[in-house]
């Protein structure tokens, strides 16, 4: 009789762990990540289930467990963590409302991501169709080199490269060819993103708002120099799990850029004193900032995930 309750016990542990770990998914990919995963944020925030259902972070579970965990799913303050909806065939699935058909948009931008040779996209004026593209391609883990400077384009604004594996070519294929950039994504892209390459990289895009260089390890202080001082519109940076940059590059990163709102340092090993420092400044300035161990509640968001641009909802 013990080993019977035991072992119910044991499945219940197991899998309330696996709710745990559902919910902790959906509130990184609806918050924060969608565009960081290859999906499409429709208006309003939302994104597509099937779409959601594609990527990697949701293998582990099936359509009904998200949907549920979606619609039952509380804060700890009784208030509900997500939204979902049906509205015109987009925020649920790439189908026409209540049928199997697959609506036009969807059907169009399949061809043309699986048919990219066939069109010249140079001179493409709508930067949400190529952005879904890029994303739809990166999704399916068919997003190369080649295909990615077809796509890069003077009307893309906003470009995630989020874990690719992209050469010093197409990086300059970037600066060249899309001068109006605001938001960038280089996170995990490797021993490709240098010093060097990021002070050409911020000399050539000056529009740059938004930044993500998490896990790129071989840059320096002398990234940060070239971030304050040609990056004059930058508001968001993550300078996360990297080593190699100083706690007083960061200060003086805080003190020089005036436009900066939102800081991520997370696991930056930063002296008391230096913690002191960069809690003034950022209260005087007005900038957020993720660290570890910093609570400071004028400083440190209690949603860090919350001060990114891109929210999604299903």
């Amino acid at each position: 009789m013990k080993n019977e309750n035991q072992e119910e016990i044991t499945m219940k542990r197991k899998e309330e762990k696996q709710d745990s770990r559902l919910a902790k998914r959906l509130c990184y990919v609806l918050r924060y990540g969608a565009m960081k995963e290859g999906l499409e944020v429709y208006e309003g925030g939302f994104v597509d289930l099937q779409e959601l259902m594609r990527i990697n972070l949701m293998r582990h579970n099936t359509e009904l467990e998200v949907i549920e965990e979606i619609d039952t799913s509380l804060s700890h303050r009784g208030a509900k963590r997500f939204e979902r909806k049906n509205e015109n065939g987009k925020t649920l699935n790439p189908f026409h409302e209540n049928s199997g058909v697959h609506t036009l948009l969807d059907l169009t931008l399949e061809y043309v991501s699986s048919n990219l040779d066939l069109f010249d996209l140079e001179d493409f004026p709508d930067e949400y169709l190529i952005s879904s593209i890029i994303h739809r391609l990166k999704n399916k883990k068919k997003l190369n080199n080649g295909n990615l400077r077809q796509l890069l384009v003077p009307t893309l604004e906003h470009l995630d490269l989020d874990g690719l594996y992209v050469t010093e070519g197409t990086l300059k294929t970037i600066w060249i060819s899309c001068p109006q950039l605001k938001v960038l994504s280089l996170k995990d892209c490797g021993y490709i993103v240098t010093d060097n390459l990021m002070e050409q990289l911020l000399k050539k895009l000056p529009l740059l708002e938004s930044i993500n260089l998490c896990a790129c390890k071989h840059i320096t202080d002398r990234t940060v120099r070239a971030l304050i001082k040609k990056a004059k519109f930058l508001k968001q940076l993550n300078l996360s799990w990297i080593k190699t940059v100083s706690e007083g590059a960061m200060i003086d990163l805080i003190k020089s850029c005036p436009n900066l709102e939102h800081l991520d340092i997370y696991d930056h090993k930063v002296s008391i004193e230096g913690r002191e420092i960069i809690t003034k400044l950022a209260k005087e300035k007005g900038v957020t900032i993720v660290l570890k161990g910093l609570h400071d509640s004028d400083v440190a968001p209690k949603n860090p995930c919350s001060m990114l641009p891109n929210f999604g909802k299903v």
